[in-house]
Formats: structure tokens, C-alpha cells, sequence
């Protein structure tokens, strides 16, 4: 009996010490020059409902407790620790990692700085460390999952298993039936390949609803903005660069009869942008020429039906190239 009980003891303080070790402390933001209070308890509030990563988050009452007996007013000396400090924070048992953060602003720019400390040696983690600058506190809200996925702390990633077609980026003259006719050839061929797609049309009121501007020279905080409201995985932008239908008269030498001879261009681009951080997963070129007198039955054709055929044209060599997600 005796035996049993001593292991049935050993058993339940090896589980207590597991679970010591999975306790996680969200320390108070550090206030560098330029923040204000409010920022720094909305940060503070923020990191406390993103971390994840499989940790029990331990309340603020403990964390003063914890600051408290190794003789700290508040967080901001936790970086800087002495060697008794760190023997004496080694020694309690109320927390495994705390979550060490600076706030600062440069400019019109504000910065975070996240940082995980072992208690039991009292040392950063060198390879859980990171840095991210930021406009305003919304798109640091925008980017605070993927920040802190990148030191271990976040939500498991979420595949949506859709992607979202954007509206043509235009960077030159286009006629006014070409972005419409684009997307929806564009949007059509890739469901006939097997794409998963939000509705084109549905995710442009998705948008507009959210009062998300044109996604043209936008950054990528407003791109992944726009693929957590729409909840895909990758957004398409195609971005166009020249669109035209040029008439060359030729004059056949034999004959002395003038001919018109007419060629179409698209050329610009498919970017392909990861929803979860807004940056370019890859770029397509696409380019594309045709001589329309290789063609037959042109006679009544009117110039929007010239630059229609371009554009499926365009699309036939440009789908295969695109990966199926």
C-alpha cells in the first residue's frame, strides 16, 4: 500500500508540474514616447484575448503576485533581470513563459515588440522574439494572429478553402466594358477549373460594405483586412498595363488594294496575395498578342467584339498557369 501511494503522490506532482509549465503571463505593456495609456491597456486587452498556443493564461492578480515577489513594481524590468531575480523567478511555480511587450511610436508610425521569457532561467527566448511597426491599432488588430503565430503563441491558422477575385488594377485606358467583362471571363474559367471562389459580385458588396477603398497601392495590412472580412485564403488582383486594338493599313504590292489589318495586346499581370498577411504570394505575367486576319468572319465584328476575343484569348493562356488552392 505504502509503494502505491507513493506512487499515486509522485504521479499527481508530476501532473501539477506539467501543468505549471503550461501557464503563460501576459505582462503589461511597455509605454515608449508617443503612447498613451489607453493604447497601451487596449494593447494589453488584446494580446490577453489572441495568445493561444496551448497555454493557460494566468490572471493579472497573479502576475502582480509573481512581479511582487521578485521584487518588481511593474513589467518593465522584467527584460533586465538580476541574477537574483532570475534564481528567485526560476523557483515559483505559478507560471512557465511570460509575454514581454514594448510599444512605441516613430513618426506617424507606432512599433511592437513581443518577447517570451523562460521563468525558469529568467532568459528571452532568442528564437521567440519579434518586431512589427504599424499605422493605428486597428491594423495591428488585423495583424496580431499572424504575429503571434510567428513566436508560437497563436490560434492554429484557419484554411477557408476559397479564394476572392479582385477588381482590375488599371494602368492604362481601358474601355469602360473591359474590367466586367475581365473578371467575369476570369471568374468563369477558373470555376470551370476547379476553383473554389467567393461570388465575384458578392465579394465586392463585402467591401464596399466595410467601407474598404480600391485595393490599389494599398498596404498589405488593407489586403489582409479585406480577406479576414471576405474569409478566403488567397485574393487575385490582375493588373493591367496596356489594352489596345491597333489598325495598320498595308498595301498589297500585286494588286495596289489597301488592307487593314488589325492586332490586339494585353499584357500586365495576376498577382496572387496570401489573405492571412496581405503580402504576394506570386505573380503571373500575362501577354498576350493576336493578329485578328488570321481569324475568320470578322466582317461584322465591332471593335468591343475585337477586344472581348483579346481578352478570352488572354485568359485561355493565363488559366493554366494559376495554382489550384
Amino acid at each position: 500500500m505504502k509503494i502505491k501511494s507513493l506512487v499515486f503522490l509522485f504521479s499527481c506532482l508530476f501532473a501539477a508540474s506539467l501543468a505549471a509549465a503550461d501557464k503563460l503571463a501576459v505582462a503589461e505593456p511597455v509605454a515608449k514616447s508617443g503612447i498613451s495609456r489607453e493604447e497601451v491597456e487596449l494593447l494589453w486587452n488584446m494580446l490577453e484575448s489572441s495568445v493561444d498556443g496551448g497555454y493557460d493564461l494566468i490572471s493579472r492578480s497573479a502576475l502582480n503576485q509573481i512581479l511582487t515577489e521578485i521584487n518588481l513594481t511593474d513589467s518593465s524590468g522584467l527584460t533586465e533581470l538580476n541574477s537574483e531575480q532570475r534564481a528567485k523567478l526560476g523557483e515559483l511555480k505559478t507560471v512557465r513563459y511570460l509575454l514581454i511587450s514594448n510599444l512605441g511610436k516613430f513618426g506617424s508610425r507606432r512599433n511592437i515588440s513581443l518577447m517570451v521569457l523562460d521563468s525558469s532561467t529568467g532568459q528571452i527566448l532568442p528564437d521567440r522574439k519579434i518586431s512589427e511597426t504599424f499605422t493605428d491599432m486597428d491594423e495591428l488588430a488585423d495583424k496580431m494572429d499572424d504575429i503571434l503565430n510567428r513566436i508560437g503563441l497563436g490560434r492554429p491558422v484557419k484554411n477557408y478553402g476559397l479564394n476572392a477575385l479582385l477588381m482590375p488594377r488599371l494602368r492604362t485606358a481601358v474601355p469602360s466594358y473591359f474590367s466586367d467583362d475581365f473578371n467575369t471571363e476570369l471568374e468563369s474559367a477558373l470555376l470551370d477549373r476547379g476553383m473554389k471562389l467567393r461570388a465575384f459580385k458578392s465579394a465586392a458588396a463585402i467591401l464596399r460594405k466595410n467601407n474598404i477603398p480600391p485595393l490599389d497601392e494599398a498596404e498589405p495590412a488593407l489586403f489582409a483586412r479585406a480577406g479576414s472580412l471576405l474569409r478566403v485564403d488567397y485574393l487575385l488582383q490582375p493588373v493591367i498595363t496596356r489594352f489596345d486594338i491597333v489598325e495598320k493599313r498595308e498595301a498589297i504590292e500585286v494588286t495596289r488594294q489597301v488592307v487593314i489589318r488589325r492586332l490586339g495586346h494585353l499584357e500586365g499581370s495576376l498577382r496572387i496575395l496570401d489573405a492571412r498577411t496581405g503580402e504576394t504570394d506570386s505573380v503571373l505575367k500575362i501577354r498576350k498578342e493576336v493578329d485578328f486576319s488570321d481569324l475568320d468572319d470578322t466582317e461584322d465584328w465591332m471593335i468591343e467584339d475585337y477586344g472581348k476575343y483579346l481578352i478570352r484569348a488572354a485568359l485561355r493562356d493565363l488559366i493554366p498557369k494559376i495554382p489550384k488552392r
